[in-house]
């Protein structure tokens, strides 16, 4: 037993005693983890009561509707008439190939006769040789002249038969009065027949007479007759001659521009040879293309095509200039390959420091037919092209319309709407029945019935 206890006493007093001192300490390391764990807890828990104590909640506003500041249009209901912008050129109204109407050298050219130069009616631009007209001018003269010479010789024979008719005229009356007498005188027994067959000799002879000078003046007018006929023949030489005479020069028709010449002197041109061309500047016209409907539309209108007023436009030198025309007459033939009716404006004076010149492409604008009791309006206030809408009472109300056609940015429309009414020109996606519009003129603040206003540049499409 003492053996025993002695052995206990024997071991180390650390290894007898650790045992006891681990079992306390593992015992207070979990309650101290979970002490700190609920304190680190019921402080956050304290922090966020804290910090929900302290906010502040927001003010609620009461919601009100948006109210769009937008533009209107008053619709007018009025007669209107749209305006096509078309395009065209320039041509010539009156334009003629100046030709040689004689052959032969040219001998002088006039300095203005050439492309681009105007010239004055009557200016000789051109003369050939003519030396072999002149010589054919003197001989239909002369011709004539000798014609004339024998018509005068004939003249003077026709007045001395004539003159020899009336003498034997009256030797024959004189002999039908002798005869009577000798055949009184016969009866009484004073002449014998010998004698009164001599008087119905001398009769007979002097009505021969006068037989042969009526004779000899018909003969004679026969004559005559054939040689004023020959003297009207040579008078149309004459005058042939004369009319080759001044065909050598080339001179030029009426006032215009020479737009092409080809002649040089000391050349030889034939007859009918094209030396110049020109045109009349004062007579040009503006050619154009209308549709089958524009044209369909504006023959149809109370207000005719023909006469109707444009406008032609020509851009050069950085400017546009206009010039009034009036349409003068509508192409013969439908012009297939432009698809529509080629159309004629001849141009009127204006005072443009440029002139124009054919072959220049020009911009027109045409009235198209009058449209009666419609409304002008915007190209904005069209929606879907079958409607618009109203301001009324400071809300939208939707208006049905037909659109009939465009006028640059206008539409030309008619349908359910009345004159006067205000109609909503800004585009706006939120657009609908009922929504809240004020014009830009009734301020910014929102009023007690309309509400929040919004800028409708912040909402356009």
């Amino acid at each position: 037993m003492l053996d025993r206890a002695d052995n206990r006493d024997d071991r180390p007093v650390g290894a007898a005693k650790a045992p006891a001192r681990s079992g306390r300490g593992g015992f207070l390391r979990p309650i101290a983890q979970i002490a700190l764990m609920s304190l680190v807890l019921a402080g956050g828990w304290a922090g966020m009561q804290y910090l929900a104590n302290s906010r502040v909640d927001p003010v609620r506003k009461p919601f009100t509707p948006l109210v769009y500041t937008v533009e209107t249009a008053r619709a007018e209901l009025s007669d209107n008439t749209p305006v096509i912008r078309l395009y065209g050129q320039i041509d010539a109204g009156r334009s003629v190939d100046l030709r040689a109407a004689a052959s032969g050298e040219v001998l002088e050219i006039h300095p203005d006769l050439v492309a681009g130069r105007r010239v004055e009616a009557g200016t000789v631009l051109l003369r050939v040789d003519p030396f072999v007209y002149e010589g054919a001018v003197v001989e239909a003269r002369a011709n004539l002249a000798s014609t004339r010479a024998a018509i005068a010789e004939i003249d003077a024979r026709l007045a001395s038969e004539r003159e020899q008719l009336e003498s034997a005229q009256m030797q024959l009356d004189l002999a039908k009065a002798d005869l009577e007498r000798a055949l009184s005188l016969a009866d009484t027994g004073t002449l014998t027949d010998k004698q009164v067959d001599d008087r119905r000799l001398i009769l007979s002879q002097r009505e021969q007479a006068v037989s042969q000078r009526r004779n000899n003046i018909l003969i004679t007018e026969a004559q005559r007759a054939q040689q004023d006929a020959n003297a009207s023949r040579l008078e149309w030489k004459l005058r042939e001659a004369e009319r080759k005479l001044e065909d050598t020069a080339v001179v030029a028709p009426f006032d215009g521009v020479i737009s092409d010449e080809s002649i040089e002197t000391g050349r030889s041109v034939s007859a009918n040879e094209v030396v110049a061309s020109i045109y009349d500047d004062t007579a040009l016209e503006a050619r154009f293309t209308l549709t089958n409907a524009q044209y369909g539309r504006m023959a149809t209108d109370t207000d005719p095509l023909l006469g109707r007023e444009v406008d032609v436009s020509w851009s050069v030198g950085g400017r546009e200039y206009v010039w009034p025309a009036a349409i003068d007459r509508i192409g013969a033939r439908v012009a297939a390959e432009r698809g529509g009716v080629e159309v004629f404006a001849t141009i009127l004076p204006a005072d443009n420091p440029v002139e124009l010149r054919p072959g220049a492409f020009v911009a027109l604008t045409v009235p198209d037919r009058v449209w009666r009791d419609t409304f002008r309006l915007p190209e904005t206030a069209i929606r879907s092209s079958d409607h618009v809408f109203v301001v009324v009472d400071g809300r939208l109300e939707r208006r049905d319309v037909s659109l009939i056609a465009w006028d640059g940015e206008d539409a030309i429309v008619e349908g359910d709407l009345a004159n006067g009414d205000e109609v909503l020109a800004t585009r706006l996606t939120e657009a609908t029945e009922g929504v809240r519009v004020r014009k830009p003129d009734q301020g910014n603040a929102p009023d007690a019935t309309s509400g929040q206003t919004t800028n409708p540049s912040d909402l356009q499409e």
